[in-house]
């Protein structure tokens, strides 16, 4: 048994059930043992390997998205490009790559000791701060792919009358979930209880709420904009909650800080989050529909003509993974908030403005 699963039997033990939130707190970001502390998630080595790895064009693509709001923003003086969660620097290096020397200023958000590693060799002159609070009050460009799927989640189902909380509780020497009214739970809207049926999941994310509540303020403050690649959905989708170790999926509960631990993003939720903070709203749409609006195969026939036949077969691959409806491009979402009264942003056919 672990340090950290230790840990949270003895929390649970001496305190009671805990909140799915705070577990997954726990397991992610524990200071010792939590898995975005220390765990290398990327790559062959890794539990996963995300878009920008699998094709190049994925990140040239973001680069051309960037290049044209920051010329409708005005293009800025100091604008800085701000990756959250920039796993091995893959992204923003191609981004840089597309955007030469238009802008300068580089950030990393992240608290993963070894991607950091790798970001600094990957793109050298970028700054590393933890927290979105951290860095200057300059107009920005964020850029998040699959950083929203690591906030945490409560989860709640619906008996008879009310709703109550799924908790993760130790017995009989195991964790398992269990559910009990909360505080939480006597807080949920009743309307909502005309929206699900008896027995249903719900899930919230009232950390990635914040979040973008917090980005929509400092978007509004200091002008510019930001775009989310997760893989997620438009409506309620019932209970989300998965872990994924050496590419697997295991039980979320049997060895926390050795699993990532995730949910599909409410797409809906955010965007009516990001509008109450009055910025404007882009999509969400579908991550194949947007890539192919951006010029993703005309890209791809461009670096083709220059490759020779085992590369050209890679880069097919690998587009084909991004934007193929039974791979990632029609799980994965994109969504976009810009400034207020900001002309419509390349990729998107629909969004609303802030006021």
């Amino acid at each position: 048994m672990t340090a950290l699963k230790k840990k949270i039997e003895k929390i649970i033990t001496e305190q009671g059930p805990i909140s799915i939130s705070d577990f997954m707190k726990l397991a992610l970001t524990d200071k010792k043992n939590g898995y975005y502390r220390k765990k290398m998630p990327l790559g062959s080595k890794g539990d996963f390997i995300t878009s920008p790895d699998i094709s190049q064009i994925f990140g040239e693509i973001i680069g051309v998205w960037i290049l044209d709001l920051w010329i409708k923003l005005g293009k800025p003086k100091e604008t800085q490009i701000v990756d959250l969660g920039g796993g091995r620097g893959t992204l923003l290096s191609d981004i840089k790559r597309v955007l030469g020397n238009k802008i300068s200023s580089y950030i990393f958000i992240d608290i993963n000791v070894e991607l950091i590693k790798l970001q600094k060799k990957a793109v050298k002159d970028a700054i590393h701060f933890e927290k979105i609070e951290n860095i200057p009050n300059k107009p920005s460009i964020f850029i998040g792919n699959e950083f929203l799927d690591t906030f945490p989640i409560n989860q709640f189902v619906l008996s008879d009358k009310y709703f109550k909380e799924v908790c993760v509780n130790y017995k009989n020497k195991k964790l398992i979930f269990s559910h009990h009214r909360t505080k939480l739970s006597r807080t949920l809207d009743k309307k909502t209880l005309n929206q699900i049926k008896v027995n249903d999941i719900l899930e919230i994310n009232f950390e990635s709420r914040k979040f973008i509540e917090k980005l929509s303020r400092f978007i509004k403050e200091n002008n510019g904009g930001a775009i989310f690649f997760d893989y997620g959905y438009t409506f309620n989708h019932g209970d989300t909650f998965q872990a994924v170790k050496d590419s697997k999926f295991v039980n979320p509960l049997d060895d926390p800080g050795n699993a990532d631990l995730t949910a599909h993003v409410d797409f809906n939720d955010l965007s009516h989050q990001a509008k109450n903070s009055l910025v404007s709203v882009w999509g969400p749409d579908t991550q194949g529909k947007f890539l192919k609006k951006m010029g993703a195969i005309e890209r791809l026939n461009a670096l083709e003509s220059i490759s020779d036949d085992k590369t050209k077969q890679e880069l097919r691959n690998g587009l084909d993974r991004l934007i193929n409806t039974d791979e990632m491009g029609e799980l994965f979402k994109v969504l976009a908030i810009t400034s207020n009264k900001f002309p419509s942003p390349e990729g998107f056919t629909c969004g609303t403005r802030g006021t």
